[in-house]
């Protein structure tokens, strides 16, 4: 499961490099690219299981610096469908 999620910071002085350290800190995290004077910082979780992935959200929203997370975009990957698909060999047999 992966999601994309969208990091709001607090309003503060000086450069936001502090808050970013401690967010690349969690497991299953990548950081996108962002400004040195960024409001906003784009965030990948790469989570085995929806729980994990909620439990990473909270994680970054307890950073410090961090007034709220959005998040924009889920990708769910079912294993049932991708056992399904036959190949290309297996559908020309049927």
């Amino acid at each position: 499961m992966i999601a994309s999620v969208v990091v709001t910071l607090e309003d503060r002085e000086g450069p936001v490099q502090d808050v970013v350290d401690e967010i690349r800190k969690l497991s299953n995290v990548e950081i996108g690219e962002f400004g040195s004077d960024a409001t906003r910082i784009p965030v990948m979780i790469d989570s085995p299981v929806p729980d994990a992935l909620e439990e990473t959200t909270r994680r970054i929203q307890g950073c410090f610096g961090v007034a709220f997370v959005d998040v924009v975009f889920v990708h769910f990957e079912d294993d049932r469908e991708q056992n399904s698909v036959a190949s290309p060999k297996e559908a020309n047999e049927s």
